[in-house]
């Protein structure tokens, strides 16, 4: 029954405006950080370009894609207002919301690769037209890009179920804008390690903050994809 429910959110990808965010926001964290490396003389690190992506990526993209793309989701239902017949459906609680769930985090996953994948293909470009700095890599590219998807889970399902709940698309966006300005002014502070929008950027910092983060963001986003399940199927058809 989820494996139907699954493939009809996939299906309705089609109608939203989903798949071309998820190709744009990588896409211009690479293109911005290629024309500011361009700008600059000297050798290109290629391993401070792969950092310089993640942190734009994790600092402020991810947390405002994510509020758009829980928007575009829910919206695909609130729009027409089809929840009213989709509830009444044998079945459709929880699967219904775990389905649109699990495409976001798949949309997450998806952003996540297509970034390596771009980033690996500017450096490629890059060292056709500039010299190179043979100096190593500060951390591991795939590994941090990784630990950033999964430290984004916890804003990922906060976002989605504050989208799902309300029929507007304001509040959602609200919520999301908000938190991402309050991480930027929070990002020095000790307390920031505990909030949700910075979780993804503590996977640049100290390997004791990385651990935190990673956990907190995965356990926590699971916790919070449960209780929204739980909330969301005692809803009014």
């Amino acid at each position: 029954m989820l494996i139907r429910y699954l493939v009809t959110e996939i299906l309705k990808l089609r109608r939203s405006l989903a798949l071309i965010l998820c190709l744009a926001a990588p896409t211009c964290v690479v293109i911005l950080t290629t024309l500011m490396r361009l700008d600059k003389d000297g050798p290109v690190s290629l391993g401070m370009f792969g950092m310089t992506s993640a942190a734009f990526w994790a600092f402020a993209m991810l947390p405002l894609t994510l509020t758009a793309l829980s928007v575009l989701l829910a919206q695909i239902e609130h729009g027409p207002r089809t929840w009213n017949y989709l509830l009444t459906l044998p079945g459709a609680r929880p699967q219904l919301f775990l389905a649109k769930a699990l495409v976001m985090l798949g949309l997450v996953i998806g952003m996540t690769l297509l970034l390596f994948v771009e980033i690996r293909i500017a450096s490629a470009m890059m060292a056709l037209v500039k010299p190179i700095d043979p100096a190593p890599a500060p951390f591991d590219l795939p590994t941090t890009l990784g630990k950033m998807a999964i430290a984004s889970l916890l804003v990922a399902m906060l976002q989605l179920w504050v989208a799902l709940r309300f029929r507007s698309f304001v509040p959602p966006l609200v919520f999301g804008i908000a938190g991402t300005f309050v991480a930027i002014a929070a990002t020095s502070a000790k307390q920031g390690i505990y909030f949700p929008w910075l979780l993804a950027v503590n996977m640049l910092s100290q390997p004791e903050r990385q651990d935190f983060a990673l956990w907190m963001g995965g356990v926590g986003g699971l916790a919070v994809m449960l209780a929204m399940l739980v909330h969301l199927s005692r809803r009014e058809a």
